[in-house]
């Protein structure tokens, strides 16, 4: 099978598209890349459209991530199926929205059950052609060792509602915010501990893959209240302590501050979660819907 992956493939090293093009080729599918970002600043619509169509003329399947402000216009007329992975919260960002009204897709991907929840409320005629698909980990940085320099960390953009939470334990805590690729993962092989607190109160359910590539990393993962139904699918109820409040994140880091060995039953339960939840993982489900799509 071949497809045209259409994406943000400027990121090496880090990015679900790298990854999961990484994994579709170790599966013998063969990806053609295009990278609507890139040409779009250099094509007008017109041209972005023959683009597309003369990338997409000996492909099986078009496979569109994310997508921001693309228009429906690009994909009509297409004779191969087009499967779309919206990988934001679309109750937060309407920047798809023309794409979610039209009706192009053969199958979308969305990102969480809020997300799912907002198509049955604005897209219901999405709803027979939708599924939650969850983030996850390269498998090829999964790399858990024993040298750790770091007690806490956390390595994600700063919200205002997220320097609220980490502002009590702040003197336990390591910030770093900015790294990417190798940079970022060194942090979280060196660190003991990852925090995870949502970015925004309109997207408490986001599982964001900070999570994944800091049990890949060997961290435990202290993280604000997440999603039942998507700890359900992903079978990690026991592998992540869970906190509701600021000051129960603090209690918790002093609890772990001299308890090794709890630390490391966490860890021991991240190995076996985090192998079951990698971008291998999720590309032979999604492989899977490439050929029931091709068939029909």
């Amino acid at each position: 099978m071949k497809i045209l992956y259409i994406g943000v493939h400027s990121h090496i090293k880090w990015g679900a598209e790298y990854w999961l093009n990484k994994a579709f080729l170790d599966y013998g599918i063969q990806t053609v890349l295009f990278d609507y970002r890139i040409e779009r600043e250099k094509n007008s619509l017109i041209e972005l459209k023959k683009l597309i169509d003369i990338k997409s003329s000996n492909c099986d399947i078009i496979f569109l991530q994310r997508g921001d402000y693309l228009t429906p216009s690009l994909f009509e007329d297409l004779t191969i199926p087009v499967i779309f992975w919206s990988t934001e919260p679309i109750q937060l960002k309407r920047d798809v929205d023309l794409l979610l009204n039209s009706n192009i897709f053969s199958w979308i991907y969305i990102h969480s059950y809020s997300c799912l929840e907002k198509i049955t409320t604005d897209f219901p005629h999405l709803l027979n052609y939708c599924s939650v698909l969850h983030n996850a980990s390269p498998k090829e940085i999964i790399s858990i060792n024993n040298q750790k320099s770091i007690f806490s960390i956390f390595n994600r953009n700063l919200s205002f509602r997220r320097k609220k939470w980490l502002w009590p334990s702040k003197k336990m805590i390591k910030i770093i915010k900015g790294n990417y690729g190798d940079a970022y993962f060194n942090d979280l092989r060196s660190s003991l501990i990852s925090i995870n607190i949502h970015y925004s109160n309109k997207n408490l359910d986001d599982f964001e893959s900070g999570i994944f590539e800091a049990m890949a990393s060997g961290c435990v993962i202290i993280s604000e209240k997440l999603n039942y139904k998507t700890l359900s699918d992903l079978k990690m109820h026991d592998a992540i302590i869970q906190i509701n409040s600021p000051k129960e994140l603090k209690n918790v880091l002093n609890q772990l501050v001299n308890n090794i060995d709890l630390i490391n039953e966490f860890i021991e339960k991240s190995k076996i979660v985090i192998n079951n939840n990698t971008w291998h993982n999720r590309a032979e489900k999604i492989i899977e819907k490439f050929y029931y799509i091709k068939n029909l």
